[in-house]
């Protein structure tokens, strides 16, 4: 939700949010990831200091003074949309959500009782003036639109329900806003029909339209940029898979030349012209005026996708490889050498990190700071929170990109589309490479590789089978590791955990893929609900080994390929030490500690997983690998750098983790990483950093005690 510091700054997406936050004020537990804001800052009112109450105090009122800015906007400036039946149903809605926020602070705070002397909201200016221009203008011009007092009483009187159903489509626009659960706007429910009603998308507009009315910003909006940073990306791209595949693409031309006729052979080198037009330079956006490279690539991975669909593909790996003749080996051969390019091409940092370079100068009235060659990591951390903050501010002066990525969806949606990130804009990639003396691994940026349509059904896409199906066939490659971060327990996330798991199992694929599911959107998670007031360190050490042992019952999925008697050990060795070595054996913890224990575990897990399956590739995947999957890698990477040699970080690698951090997220959502998510990660690695600096050689000797030996000797991430 939406708190502002000024009722000038305060746009009317921030009012909804704030009325929506009011209005359900008898909820007594927050959540972990709702953002500090009015509904937080009312249930903590005694607590806060005499500012932050006056503060609250001011976003309440710029809430009521916002919506009556906005409502005389509509009567001077656009008359003719209050004829419309639809417009006048969304302003009555608004004024319900009004009403009942006014109520709800009369009841549930004394913000206006006792504190301030103003008496109860409804005799607050802002509220009264808001109420009297809604009855004595917008109420009178509506009447004016009907054909009389009588029909307007009977429209609106037959039309509560409708009101109802209005008020639920501004509510919902909290979820647009935050981006938090936008997979919806695509999965339809098991009945067919959509989760948001349609109603929502005028409101979007209605709302959005307004705000880029009254923002008077000056200056070219920084999200128009992003296209053309991902146009040059895509180019950069195309030549990354063109020149993976070179070997195999040269076998196929001295075959193919003869084949012509054949209808696959005419399709694998369609697939491979779009990439060739892709790699060309002069197809960039600021070179030509036709079809860019980013559209040729977008072409590439839906060629890719309908040979891998097509009958002609299936019956030719319905026989073993001995069993086919050279150009069906040829064609093979090729058409999966794509799929694993695909998955593992490695993109153009450079055009991200001067993008969001010019975004934080942007920030800072043209004056970039400047850049540490070495810095620790607490400092660094500090950094990385306080440009995120100054950017944030900068985007939100500006139309929001999650919001037009919503309006997108609405337009494009059609009865057969389903959430498939990975063909909607959302590409795999290589992102670094965990190196030790034991083994090396890549570790790939991947959204979760399904196609998820109704939200019971799921599948796995083509692509990610043919990119197994690469693994197994290519000598020096063996299995990569998934570590899903999705909740199996969920609602929205169960059906494409099943289908990775299900995956998993299939016998053409369980030589090469191991699944391991670690929930991060359940409740012991985030430490809610039940786990709320469990502060006992020695209750909590107990619940979370029995989360672990208790699997699928409690959304952690494990593989049969992974030894669980080893694992088990682990679990049990490595939870004292992280309670010795980082919390000091306190016999309580905080939530915030126990939060930060919780993703500290995590991690170590991770790398023992790592080491008892030492997979050629591996990812920490999530819905979209946008917030949750982003900053696992971030806190990946903080760890291993912690235990290398040198912990201090050089300006490659500064500029290489805020890529890993925020490249998805602007370049998907046109957004900073989520800042929840993004300040969980810091504090538990900063917690991880300082148990490290204070007694570095004990902890690692007692680390290297619980993985083999090899492995935590000159371990580091290599940048690619």
């Amino acid at each position: 939700m939406a708190k502002k510091p000024k009722d000038d700054e305060m746009t009317i997406m921030d009012a909804v949010d704030n009325l929506s936050g009011m209005a359900e004020l008898d909820i007594e537990v927050e959540k972990e990831g709702e953002s500090r804001g009015v509904k937080k800052d009312l249930h903590q009112l005694m607590s806060l200091k005499p500012e932050e109450k006056e503060q609250t105090l001011s976003t309440v009122k710029g809430t009521f003074k916002t919506v009556h800015k906005y409502l005389q906007h509509v009567y001077q400036k656009d008359k003719e949309q209050l004829k419309d039946m639809d417009m006048q149903r969304g302003i009555k809605a608004i004024m319900v959500l009004a009403d009942e926020a006014a109520d709800k602070l009369d009841k549930c705070t004394s913000l206006f009782k006792h504190t301030y002397e103003e008496g109860t909201l409804t005799e607050i200016k802002e509220y009264k003036d808001l109420r009297s221009f809604y009855m004595n203008k917008i109420v009178k011009r509506f009447q004016e639109v009907l054909a009389s007092e009588a029909a307007w009483e009977e429209e609106w009187g037959a039309e509560e329900e409708q009101i109802d159903i209005e008020k639920l489509g501004l509510k919902d626009l909290e979820t647009v806003k935050r981006d938090k659960e936008y997979e919806l706007f695509y999965i339809r429910k098991d009945d067919g029909r959509p989760f948001f009603n349609r109603n929502l998308l005028r409101h979007i507009k209605l709302v959005s339209d307004f705000d880029e009315v009254i923002s008077g910003v000056e200056g070219e909006d920084p999200l128009l940029k992003i296209n053309i940073m991902l146009d040059k990306e895509a180019q950069a791209v195309a030549e990354n898979i063109r020149d993976d595949v070179k070997n195999e693409l040269g076998d196929f031309f001295a075959d193919a030349i003869q084949h012509k006729e054949v209808p696959i052979v005419g399709d694998v080198i369609k697939l491979t012209m779009s990439l060739m037009l892709a790699c060309n330079p002069q197809n960039l956006i600021q070179h030509t005026m036709g079809k860019m490279c980013i559209r040729y690539l977008k072409d590439f991975h839906g060629f890719l996708r309908e040979i891998l669909s097509s009958p002609e593909y299936h019956r030719l790996i319905s026989h073993s490889i001995e069993e086919t003749d050279k150009l069906s080996r040829t064609l093979i051969y090729l058409i999966h050498a794509y799929a694993y390019a695909f998955f593992t091409r490695i993109g153009s940092q450079k055009e991200f990190q001067e993008y969001y370079k010019n975004l934080v100068k942007s920030a800072y009235d043209g004056e970039l700071p400047p850049q540490r060659k070495e810095i620790e990591t607490l400092s660094f951390f500090s950094d990385i929170i306080d440009n995120h903050d100054v950017v944030t501010r900068v985007l939100k002066k500006y139309p929001s990109g999650p919001l037009f990525k919503t309006l997108d969806i609405f337009h494009e949606r059609d009865e057969d589309e389903g959430f498939d990130p990975i063909m909607q804009g959302n590409p795999p990639y290589h992102l670094f490479t965990l190196s030790s003396e034991l083994f090396d691994a890549k570790c790939l940026k991947l959204p979760c590789p399904t196609f998820h349509a109704h939200i019971n059904k799921a599948k796995v896409i083509e692509e990610f089978k043919g990119f197994l199906r690469h693994i197994e066939t290519k000598k020096g490659l063996e299995k990569h590791l998934l570590i899903n971060l999705q909740d199996r327990t969920s609602w929205e996330e169960h059906a494409r955990c099943q289908a990775l798991e299900e995956l998993e199992n299939q016998a053409e694929f369980n030589k090469q893929l191991v699944i391991v599911t670690l929930p991060k959107k359940s409740d012991f998670y985030y430490q809610a609900d039940t786990y709320l007031s469990v502060d006992s360190a020695e209750d909590f050490i107990h619940l979370l080994e029995e989360q672990v042992s208790s699997g699928e019952e409690c959304g952690f999925y494990f593989s049969g390929k992974i030894d669980k008697k080893k694992l088990g050990a682990f679990v049990k060795e490595v939870i004292p030490l992280i309670y010795t070595h980082f919390f000091g054996k306190k016999s309580q913890l905080e939530r915030n500690e126990r939060l930060n224990f919780i993703e500290i575990f995590y991690m170590l897990l991770c790398l023992k997983i790592l080491d008892l399956t030492r997979p050629d590739t591996f990812s920490f995947t999530c819905k979209d690998g946008v917030d949750v999957g982003a900053t696992t890698n971030a806190a990946f990477l903080a760890m291993i750098k912690q235990m290398s040699q040198n912990p201090k970080w050089n300006l490659e690698e500064q500029d290489h983790l805020l890529w890993v951090l925020n490249g998805p997220a602007l370049s998907v959502r046109e957004r900073l990483v989520d800042y929840q998510r993004l300040s969980r990660m810091l504090s538990a690695m900063g917690v991880f950093c300082e148990g490290f600096a204070k007694g570095q050689e004990k902890l690692k000797k007692a680390l290297e005690s619980l993985y083999e030996y090899p492995l935590l000797r000159k371990i580091q991430c290599k940048i690619i």
